[in-house]
């Protein structure tokens, strides 16, 4: 029964953003969200994610991101190095709507990610540095991610249980040693079992000339590849 109740919790949040985004749909954009991170050895893990990005309130597509990279954890399950390559090919459009072009670009990034506890509020910081290839340009780039989820109505993100998702992600040209963009998001999710979770929410990106917002439907798998002890 309580886990009928905060499915219904969730589905009534996403219904509330549903009808915000529609009135707004040109000026809104949805993201569908996986993110991976698994265990293969007692310090090594793998993280991926897979994000496909409309423009436009599930219509458009603006960008389609593959991402991976291999970890070690310097402490049990904190303190994460990481080398990853991820591949982003972003569409552009004329003033028609017409798919004009299809930039690729291929990115090799290194990472640290460190994780605490505030009370039952779970924190995460992650630096990460991107060396950026598109065809005859490089790009440099640093980006400070920190987030943090809080269980509403429990003691922990666990099977049934609901909670409060909010991040915040400053990047910084390195390049050209000038701002980039920042995200700042807000959202709510459920736990499906100990490992596995899915979360809604809203996601404002702020560039230099533009700020728009985006709808996040998020899909988030810790299942390890090495069973527990």
């Amino acid at each position: 029964m309580i886990l009928l109740k905060r499915t219904f919790l969730l589905l009534g949040f996403i219904v509330v953003i549903n009808n915000c985004v529609i009135g707004q749909s040109n000026n809104v954009g949805t993201w569908f969200v996986y993110f991976g991170n698994q265990k293969i050895y007692d310090k090594w893990n793998i993280q991926s994610d897979f994000q496909y990005r409309d423009y436009r309130f599930l219509g458009q597509r603006n960008q389609f991101l593959a991402r991976a990279g291999l970890g070690y954890n310097l402490k049990p399950q904190n303190h994460n190095l990481l080398l990853g390559y991820a591949y982003i090919a972003t569409n552009a459009y004329d003033e028609f709507d017409n798919n004009t072009s299809t930039k690729i670009e291929h990115r090799i990034y290194q990472q640290y990610l460190y994780r605490n506890k505030i009370g039952l509020n779970a924190l995460t910081h992650r630096f990460r540095l991107e060396e950026r290839f598109f065809p005859n340009e490089f790009g440099l780039r640093a980006r400070y991610f920190i987030s943090l989820q809080k269980p509403l109505g429990s003691k922990t993100i666990a099977k049934g249980n609901t909670y409060l998702s909010a991040y915040n992600e400053l990047f910084v040209d390195l390049k050209y040693a000038k701002f980039d963009r920042n995200r700042l998001y807000a959202g709510l999710g459920i736990g499906i079992n100990e490992s596995i979770r899915v979360e809604t929410g809203y996601m404002i990106q702020a560039q230099k000339n533009i700020t728009r917002g985006q709808l996040q439907l998020i899909l988030v798998n810790n299942l390890p590849f090495k069973k527990q002890q």
